[in-house]
């Protein structure tokens, strides 16, 4: 991936292939740093947003271990990818740009913020807190990603080298997709049970939608532009992503504005909570 202000730089060595245009490279580069500002700034939406209610009630807190786990595995893809990519290192088809490797850690260090922040603002009988099933599902991603290193270790690291569907890192890949596919799920249905959005930020949601589009429209001119054969193969991993993503929000954006919009909630705590949140 080519710098913004210079013609090739050192982040280049993503890309199996020289670019057509330069001048497609750099607006390339400019829509994956604004859509990594996007779905970075988001973030902050709901450290906002706990701040204004000053309670955990509209946060789902499986959503933000799931989240957790999922940024880690992401991290740990990207990170292989974009280091030791290629001709490199190890096999690694997916195309890993420096936004992508910036994003997964930002997400890290923000969910972990975030979390801290629900835990100060925590007060019995705000949330139900963390379901069995979340419980379940955590204890076996994690189990299984530690049995992947343990056998690997066994039977030898030079498959790390040699078959690139039996690497653990891309398997972690594969991983944040389940995560991805599910943290949302939590998320909708407390929404639903509450009939409200009230302390869910909504800032999040829309900023990671039009993230989502432009993350996707850089992968379409990156293969238009000659960087890849195959749009899908450029990075497998997060185009599955996008379209998950940019489903459950507008799942998230329909809740908010049409069916639960909190101005025309008659429940009174509801109707209390949007009421802290405008004073």
């Amino acid at each position: 991936m080519l710098s913004l202000l210079i013609v090739e730089s050192e982040f280049s060595r993503d890309s199996s292939q020289e670019p057509n245009s330069i001048a497609l490279d750099i607006l390339s580069n400019f829509i994956g740093w604004t859509y990594i500002f996007c779905w970075s700034f988001s973030f902050y939406g709901q450290l906002y947003e706990n701040y204004k209610v000053k309670n955990v009630k509209g946060i789902a807190f499986e959503f933000l271990g799931l989240n957790l786990t999922g940024y880690l595995f992401l991290s740990a893809y990207s990170s292989a990818g974009y280091y030791k990519g290629g001709d490199s290192g190890w096999p690694f088809s997916g195309n890993i740009t420096l936004q992508d490797l910036i994003f997964a850690f930002h997400s890290v260090g923000i969910t972990i913020l975030t979390i801290l922040q629900i835990a100060y603002y925590y007060k019995e009988g705000d949330n139900p807190g963390v379901s069995l099933w979340c419980i379940i599902v955590l204890i076996t991603l994690w189990s299984s990603t530690i049995l992947y290193i343990v056998l690997t270790w066994i039977f030898g690291w030079e498959v790390i080298f040699k078959q690139e569907k039996l690497n653990v890192l891309y398997w972690m890949g594969y991983e944040k997709l389940f995560v991805t596919l599910i943290k949302n799920i939590p998320q909708v249905y407390l929404n639903y049970k509450r009939k409200s959005t009230v302390g869910w930020s909504i800032f999040n949601i829309l900023l990671a939608f039009f993230g989502g589009i432009l993350s996707f429209l850089q992968m379409l001119i990156d293969q238009i532009n000659g960087k890849s054969a195959n749009l899908v193969d450029m990075n497998i991993v997060k185009f599955i992503l996008n379209w998950i993503v940019l489903g459950f929000d507008l799942i998230f954006i329909l809740q908010h504005y049409l069916l639960y919009h909190p101005k025309r909630n008659k429940t009174k705590d509801i109707k209390d909570e949007y009421q802290q949140m405008k004073e």
